[in-house]
């Protein structure tokens, strides 16, 4: 019977353990975002469009990146 109690304590704090485990694996920053996906369809925030100095500068860094 002892051994039976000790079990049954072992078992329930495992699962409290694992509970606990999937609970803070939900982040923050992952909530909310869409789990839905339509193909060919971009569902998430649109990009914020790249100012002309760092246009210049990826312009910039593929002609040398292209001349080596």
């Amino acid at each position: 019977m002892k051994v039976m109690d000790g079990l049954k304590r072992t078992a329930l704090a495992g699962c409290l353990v694992a509970v606990g485990l999937a609970l803070g694996g939900c982040r923050e920053n992952e909530q909310n975002r869409p789990l839905m996906f339509e193909k060919g369809k971009y569902l998430g925030k649109p990009d914020q469009p790249l100012s002309e100095q760092q246009i210049n500068e990826l312009r910039h860094r593929a002609e040398r990146q292209r001349s080596s």
